[in-house]
């Protein structure tokens, strides 16, 4: 999956998207006052696949969106775990403590105890 580069809005995108919000925090359900400094907030992350469009995107606090990237079950970390899946689903991460016979090893243990040649089925 290819990351989108983040487009900026405009201060009147801004206003409208504000204004079509209700003034209201979509987080946290609470009221966005102006004093509050809102922030633009991708809802779906563009590491997870979100887009630019106007539809993804909300006006939030600015704590609201520092917990909803950042946090323990944040986007950054649900980014980390998609790739680090996706790396070891294409055997990309090897493991630092290799078990002999296991699936990264050139030898296959079988179940009847022997013991053969993973890419030729050879017996040792």
């Amino acid at each position: 999956m290819r990351t989108v580069h983040r487009s900026p809005l405009t201060a009147r995108e801004k206003t409208d998207l504000l204004l079509a919000q209700g003034h209201t925090c979509p987080l946290c359900n609470e009221p966005i006052r102006p004093g509050d400094r809102p922030r633009d907030e991708h809802m779906r992350a563009l590491g997870l696949g979100g887009s630019n469009d106007l539809g993804n995107r909300a006006m939030v606090h600015g704590h609201c969106a520092d917990a909803k990237t950042a946090g323990p079950d944040g986007d950054l970390a649900r980014i980390g775990a998609m790739k680090a899946q996706v790396a070891a689903v294409y055997g990309f991460k090897q493991s630092r403590r290799p078990l002999p016979g296991g699936k990264g090893d050139w030898r296959k243990r079988k179940v009847g105890g022997g013991c053969v040649e993973r890419a030729t089925g050879e017996p040792l």
